[in-house]
């Protein structure tokens, strides 16, 4: 498009805006349409989508800094002082990186139902500033005492663990359904774009950061979560409805789509009963469960299977296990937002959002278990084992259009508890896995060849992840659903319609929702 039609369209769009200012220069009407729009480029729900990622690297950093500098915090690296060294046995590691997981499954179902009910925007975003200033005062705690530590950990976990669900309640709210799986997909990459960065530079200020090394890991990721947290209050709103800046079109396209959540300001009582007994729910707490048991393993031992099984430990081996263990996630973020737009043009082509789903879960679990157990049995040097867990790590990031997204699709109004519900269960494996793998591969003894003694510890740690992956996605094809359910909108309703005749089929819904979004969305972006 040529530079004069693209001024005449900034005009012809301000004066409809604002039919007394037809005189602006081309400066003029694009710093309204900035004012007006927040970015004249980019519609709010992808505004939402794009900050919303990066807090989810912020989250994710806060998160597993830590498997990264504890290999320094027990190590004799020259940047460090006798200060900043702790004897911590494999054992006590195995509790320092579980205790996260502590915090964080108390606040799983508050967090989801308080989204619900203040907004999911104030929520997450102190769940994540909150982590942040306490991500500050981890060298303190670690230097005055173990447990000094695992309480701090507790805490961070406790305040990060609303992020999900809350998000999970704001998408309720803004995904429409005919880009459902391409917007979540945007911000679930987050987190492992997270690890792709936090890995490698946690390495690296461990080795030549400030501080004395390992300490400026958690002042770097701290101040970086409050600095998000700025742009987040001013860019961010709960509901398309309370946005001051998103243009009537948009505003449409998604209230259109998602009506009985946006329309009104009616308080549904949340149907728990039915949450509770639920096979399609239980579908997803199973998968969930089943992912996160391998997530975790990733998350929380790799550096320490890169440091047991193939010696990276100090210096420049410190800095290259860093890089290794977040090469693996730059799959998973490619896979997580390819999945998403798969999705979405499989179910524009009619193909049911049921078996999109159950596809793309299976799919991804195959992948996750082939990779790991490979890596088990022919994981012997740095370059195989990183292709190996790249396979694994990558498959695993379909899922995030898969199980994943199923929680909005079922009961679009109550995502956010459902996901409080969901990730409840599936951060079990966050206490139990770490703990588990640090049981497994303890230290061989002194003068035994350490290095196949290690290997062979955690063979065993993958045989049994890849084992919980295939279980999880046996169950989800057997109970998964795709549709909304009758009890999504509330007990009382689904009562009430049932009474007057005037029930939908929920399948019949939902695809009218996708069609009529589908149209609206090709205008709208």
């Amino acid at each position: 498009m040529a530079k004069s039609e693209k001024e005449a369209l900034l005009k012809e769009r301000c004066i409809s805006a604002s039919p007394e200012k037809e005189e602006l220069s081309h400066w003029e009407a694009a710093k309204m349409l900035w004012h007006q729009d927040c970015c004249p480029c980019l519609p709010a729900r992808y505004i939402l989508a794009v900050m919303s990622f990066f807090g989810f690297v912020i989250v994710y950093a806060l998160r597993v800094n830590l498997s990264m500098a504890i290999v320094a915090m027990v190590g004799n690296s020259s940047n460090e002082t006798d200060h900043d060294h702790f004897n911590w046995t494999s054992t006590q590691q195995g509790w320092i990186l579980s205790a996260f997981f502590y915090g964080y499954i108390i606040t799983q179902i508050p967090g989801g139902f308080l989204a619900g009910v203040i907004g999911g925007k104030l929520v997450l975003g102190l769940g994540i500033v909150i982590t942040a200033a306490l991500s500050l005062l981890t060298p303190l705690a670690a230097r005055i005492h173990f447990g000094a530590l695992i309480a701090l950990r507790v805490l961070e976990g406790f305040f990060e663990g609303v992020t999900f669900p809350a998000m999970h309640a704001m998408w309720g709210k803004w995904a429409p359904p005919a880009e459902r799986s391409i917007l979540t997909t945007i911000t679930y990459a987050g987190p492992f774009f997270g690890n792709v960065i936090s890995f490698p530079l946690s390495a690296v200020l461990c080795v030549y950061g400030f501080a004395g090394g390992w300490p400026s890991v958690f002042y770097t990721f701290g101040i970086l979560g409050i600095i998000w947290y700025i742009f987040w209050l001013l860019l961010i709103f709960d509901t398309p409805a309370k946005h001051p800046r998103i243009s009537e079109r948009e505003k449409e396209y998604i209230e259109g789509g998602i009506a009985d959540v946006n329309v009104g300001s009616e308080k549904v009582p949340v149907p728990w009963l039915q949450i509770l007994t639920s096979p399609a729910v239980w579908a997803i707490i199973v998968a969930h469960v089943s992912v996160n048991w391998g997530n975790y393993i990733m998350l929380t031992c790799i550096p320490s299977y890169f440091h047991d099984a193939l010696g990276l430990s100090f210096g420049q081996n410190l800095i290259e296990n860093g890089i290794f263990s977040g090469i693996p996630y730059v799959g998973f973020v490619v896979s997580t937002i390819i999945a998403g737009q798969v999705a979405d043009f499989l179910r524009k082509k009619w193909i049911s959002t049921k078996n999109v789903r159950k596809g793309i879960t299976l799919i991804a679990f195959v992948f996750g278990a082939a990779g790991l157990l490979v890596t088990g049995y022919f994981g012997k040097k740095k370059l195989d084992s990183v292709i190996f867990l790249t396979i694994s790590v990558t498959g695993v990031g379909l899922a995030n259009a898969g199980f994943n997204i199923n929680h909005i699709d079922i009961a679009p109004r109550f995502a956010g508890v459902l996901m409080g519900i969901t990730n409840c269960a599936a951060t079990i494996p966050g206490i139990v896995a770490p703990t588990v793998a640090k049981y497994i591969a303890q230290k061989p003894p002194e003068g035994s060849d350490e290095r196949h003694i290690y290997q062979a510890e955690w063979r065993e740690v993958f045989i049994i992840a890849a084992e919980v992956y295939l279980f999880g996605a046996a169950v989800y094809l057997i109970l998964a659903e795709g549709t909304k359910q009758w009890w999504a909108d509330g007990v009382k309703r689904a009562q009430k319609e049932t009474k007057d005749g005037l029930i939908v089929s929920q399948e019949q819904k939902t695809t009218i929702q996708e069609k009529n979004g589908s149209l609206l969305g090709s205008g709208s972006r």
